[in-house]
């Protein structure tokens, strides 16, 4: 997703009808339902480099229709995965409402874990995910992660950690 395409989103959330570039948005979507979009529009004006890692909309094939969005956290290696993994990256997802339970978030989150392993040799990955989040819990164990840590105590998220390692040698599938 481009500074261009996220600043539409914001600017015109809540509006029907809206495409960018061929991508129909959904007419539901508000900012403060999803605060990753503004967040995530901050990081790449303070650091464009980051794009490529950043965002990218999730858009059902039949009909362009934007049904949420996945990414990077950063780029590979941020200081704060150094004890769980130096060289990985941290994968977010997220599937608006009327179009959860469908398999988009692990279809999502394959792609982006094939893409980052086979052409930046990123093998390691980890899924922050809330402690009562089951849905996203079920799509991090779809894309092979594994429980790494439960929440810390004094976590306000409460977030527990799982952990994806692939071998350098091994195909991701």
């Amino acid at each position: 997703m481009t500074p261009e395409f996220m600043e539409f989103m914001i600017t015109g959330q809540g509006g029907e009808g809206l495409e960018f570039e061929g991508i129909r948005l959904w007419d539901g979507w508000k900012a403060d339902t999803s605060p990753w979009i503004g967040i995530r529009l901050t990081q790449l004006r303070a650091m464009p480099d980051l794009a490529q890692w950043l965002m990218y909309a999730i858009v059902r094939r039949s009909d362009r229709q934007m049904v949420g969005h996945a990414g990077f956290h950063s780029a590979p290696g941020p200081p704060y995965l150094r004890e769980i993994a130096p060289a990985g990256l941290e994968i977010g997802y997220s599937v608006f409402t009327p179009f959860q339970d469908r398999g988009y978030a692990t279809q999502a989150a394959l792609a982006l874990i094939r893409w980052a392993h086979r052409e930046r040799g990123v093998n390691e990955f980890v899924a922050s995910i809330a402690h009562d989040n089951a849905a996203s819990q079920r799509v991090a164990d779809k894309a092979g992660f594994k429980f790494f840590r439960e929440f810390k105590p004094d976590d306000p998220d409460r977030e527990d950690v799982y952990l994806l390692r692939i071998a350098v040698d091994e195909v991701y599938i």
